[in-house]
């Protein structure tokens, strides 16, 4: 299978040529990047050819998949491109702006016959996928209540990445879409209900969502919790997950660690307890027992993208509909945009 990059920036590199590396029966054929400087340095940095256009990627290259990782306003139309084009594709996260476009780009798919994946790699992380394989198990039972929070003191409107920081209202959209999925993820479905509020901090005439809560009503009567806040001055949290089930605690805690603790805290055991994961870690917990479950590598976002691609390569040779597909992403935008207009309104938003 052949493979096209639309968007030569750091997501490409990173996360999708490396995780195409991985992949047995499939060729890189370029890619095309708007920006001159950009092209330069992709065919001196990976040996791989630069094009022109979208047109000429298209028509030289002859890609089967198309890989869209540029800004995500441009992701609706790209994807429509490639569709017309005959091409299935692997858009980066978030997968479009607004419902309506995830509509339309269903739609263009289902009439050429093409099929749309999103890479939403969290789900796919080491420690996040030993959550959603315990879930359900003898051993944890069935998920009850789910927590997932994000912590950093990195306030939108201070983003070192210009298209992020034009958009400081959109914080939920732009990286809480992970936690989002996440979420959807575990459950296994989309919720029924969304309530939310968020906030500025101190700062009350900037138009920005620095602080998230989000509550998520599923079916059973069972319960999940969203919390952003971008205004933490406290150590970077970016994904920690607490999932509790009927028989114990799952928990998933994101980013490298080495950590040895000796002593007493409460609702702990005493004694000695290391923890070593390059790119986080996965546990359960009983009372005041607990056992590991997964560690990320360092590269985790490269590891989730390739084995996410995998899947996704693998489906479409079978002619069936990806994981992570189009349609699951438009849940997830769904669900973001309830969060909005419930912080807007006050009101719960029910989802069909």
């Amino acid at each position: 299978m052949r493979i096209g990059y639309l968007g030569l920036g750091w997501a490409t590199r990173a996360f999708h040529v490396p995780a195409l590396r991985r992949q047995a029966g499939v060729e890189a054929v370029g890619g095309f990047d708007s920006s001159a400087e950009q092209r330069a340095s992709w065919e001196r940095e990976t040996g791989l050819a630069s094009y022109d256009s979208f047109a000429e990627l298209i028509e030289q290259g002859r890609p089967d998949l198309v890989v869209v990782a540029t800004p995500p306003d441009s992701h609706a139309e790209l994807c429509l491109r490639a569709l017309e084009a005959g091409k299935h594709v692997f858009c980066e996260k978030p997968f479009v702006s607004t419902v309506a476009e995830a509509d339309q780009v269903l739609l263009a798919a289902a009439e050429a016959g093409r099929f749309v994946a999103v890479n939403h790699e969290f789900r796919e992380k080491p420690i996040f996928k030993a959550l959603q394989e315990r879930i359900g198990s003898s051993e944890s039972g069935r998920l009850v209540f789910c927590q997932v929070w994000q912590l950093m003191d990195l306030a939108p409107w201070d983003e070192p990445v210009a298209w992020r920081a034009a958009m400081p209202n959109r914080s939920l959209f732009e990286g809480g879409v992970h936690l989002v999925d996440l979420v959807l993820t575990l459950f296994g479905e989309k919720p029924a209900g969304v309530y939310a509020r968020h906030s500025s901090g101190l700062e009350p005439g900037r138009d920005a969502d620095a602080i998230h809560l989000v509550v998520l009503e599923f079916s059973e009567g069972r319960l999940a919790q969203i919390t952003i806040d971008r205004l933490c001055p406290a150590a970077t949290r970016y994904v920690e997950v607490r999932a509790d089930c009927e028989r114990e605690s799952l928990r998933a805690s994101l980013g490298g660690r080495a950590l040895l603790r000796i002593g007493m805290k409460r609702a702990q055991r005493t004694g000695i307890r290391l923890d070593v994961g390059a790119g986080g870690l996965a546990w359960a917990e009983r009372g005041t027992k607990r056992k590991v479950l997964a560690r990320n590598p360092r590269d985790a976002g490269a590891v989730g993208t390739a084995r996410l691609l995998a899947r996704v390569l693998q489906a479409l040779r079978e002619g069936r509909e990806p994981p992570s597909s189009a349609r699951e992403a438009r849940d997830v935008l769904e669900v973001i945009e309830a969060a909005y207009r419930s912080a807007t309104t006050g009101e719960r938003i029910a989802l069909s």
